[in-house]
């Protein structure tokens, strides 16, 4: 009804601006007419949308009053968003395409490929402007669910967070898909703590120039042995200080100084998948620097896994550099043989030092904070359908030094078996030359050029490997 009386009265309106319209042109020409006829028609048009609007605006406040609710109204602002109007509840639905192509050297045992690096849902929003949550799923290779966490902000210096996330650990870890660096980061998991289940406190302290992180976890990563996510009592402890020592100074040139620390102690659940079946391996994906032994023939068992974390960072314009040196160190591993008997105990450690830099040609500044690297919108956005702007073109440098304890490597012969506790390379060298072009906040392309060298890598050719890798990163 309240439609056929809108249309009712427009329909009026316009029939009376028509008349009026020819009698204020007799003398005009008829193109002098014709052009006053489009702008009135134009005009009741934009009318008539601004009361179908009004309508529906006045429609959903009554429909919110009996049902004793808030309207919700959604937006676009590079995220799809359903908000309430004094924006207490919100939620924005996103999502995200990595599109990867890999060229290796012709005597690289990997294939040169295509391939979905990610493809990721993304729900966040916050409830009472206290209550934060996000769940990501991951539907590229084996689709399974990456964050599902509730944060409580119960103070600026206390917020208690709880579910599976990443743990509070390195910044280049904590960096989020669309914000990475490089096609993949210096270092990797176990020097990361993967995805994990668990508590988390931390809070903005000294006039929000320091952030503390101290947290409790399972330490065994995602269901990847029990469904329950857990096998044992064993618990990861984690702590981090994010510190930007100047950031109040405006007119210091080292107001871009961030300072970072972190450790975890625990004790290494076995058995696990990631212990047993995977290796260590970082800036080109599809290698293993080593990869464990331990279950070739029998078993093995470590006591105590401890990792820390020093990190340096600093931002100027467009200029940003980068160093973390992180360890791992494996107190008390014992492989034994297939009928019980105890082959080798040992301890031994893995340690990467990777410093990188990186320069916005168009001037852009990136941004740090205790989450992670953020990339800034382009100044300029490219139009790709005129070919007008110019994006925000970056270069980046990286190098990685990976070491591992030497005695991990040594074979040990019992009976008629060999045994060792790693396989592959106990020293590598990364080398990574970057290109990043990002066209509007949507699309980023990325350019990589990598080389390793090392001794007996668990999997390449020979001592080096090379490889060429395109992403294109499109969020939505």
């Amino acid at each position: 009804m309240r439609h056929l009386v809108l249309l009712l009265f427009t329909l009026t309106v316009f029939c009376a601006d028509m008349v009026l319209t020819f009698a204020q042109s007799d003398e005009s020409s008829g193109d002098d007419r014709l052009e006053i006829l489009e702008k009135r028609v134009q005009n009741l048009e934009e009318m008539l949308k601004q009361r179908e609007n009004q309508a529906e605006c006045e429609a959903t406040e009554k429909l919110a009053g009996e049902k004793d609710a808030n309207p919700v109204f959604s937006f676009w602002k590079n995220d799809l968003y359903l908000s309430t109007p004094n924006e207490e509840f919100w939620m924005k639905i996103r999502g995200n395409l990595h599109f990867d192509s890999k060229f290796y050297g012709g005597d690289s045992e990997n294939p040169s490929h295509f391939d979905i690096r990610r493809a990721r849902i993304d729900f966040q929003g916050k409830w009472y402007q206290s209550t934060s949550f996000r769940v990501q799923a991951e539907f590229a290779d084996t689709p399974y669910i990456r964050n599902a966490w509730v944060d409580f902000e119960l103070a600026d210096w206390l917020h208690v967070r709880a579910g599976q996330m990443k743990p509070p650990f390195s910044s280049s870890w904590w960096t989020t898909d669309n914000n990475v660096n490089f096609l993949e980061r210096g270092a990797g998991t176990p020097l990361y703590p993967y995805f994990d289940r668990g508590w988390w406190l931390w809070g903005d302290l000294l006039d929000q120039t320091l952030t503390w992180n101290l947290s409790a976890f399972n330490g065994t990563g995602m269901e990847l042995d029990e469904r329950r996510g857990d096998i044992d009592d064993h618990k990861d402890v984690i702590a981090k200080l994010f510190y930007r020592p100047l950031k109040n100074h405006d007119e210091s040139v080292f107001q871009g100084l961030y300072l970072c620390a972190e450790a975890s102690m625990g004790a290494q659940s076995v058995p696990t998948d990631r212990f047993e079946t995977r290796g260590y391996g970082a800036a080109v994906r599809d290698n293993r620097f080593w990869t464990w032994e331990t279950e070739s023939i029998g078993h093995g068992e470590i006591d105590s896994r401890m990792r820390t974390g020093g990190e340096i960072h600093y931002i100027y314009g467009p200029f940003s550099l980068s160093s973390e040196y992180l360890t791992v160190y494996y107190d008390d591993i014992e492989v034994f043989a297939a009928d019980g008997t105890r082959v080798i105990e040992d301890d031994g450690d893995l340690r990467s030092w990777s410093t990188w830099i990186s320069y916005f040609l168009t001037g852009e500044q990136k941004r740090l904070g205790n989450f992670g690297w953020k990339q800034p919108k382009p100044t300029e956005n490219f139009d790709i359908a005129t070919l007008q702007g110019s994006g925000a073109w970056e270069v980046l440098l990286r190098y990685t030094a990976t070491r591992t304890s030497d005695s991990l490597f040594d074979t040990v012969n019992y009976g008629s078996d060999l045994y060792r506790i790693l396989e592959g390379a106990d020293r590598v060298n990364e080398y990574t030359v970057g290109l990043a072009w990002t066209w509007n906040p949507m699309v980023r392309w990325q350019l990589n050029y990598v080389h390793l060298n090392g001794n007996d890598m668990a999997r390449g050719a020979d001592d080096h490997e090379d490889m060429l890798g395109l992403r294109m990163i499109l969020k939505f």
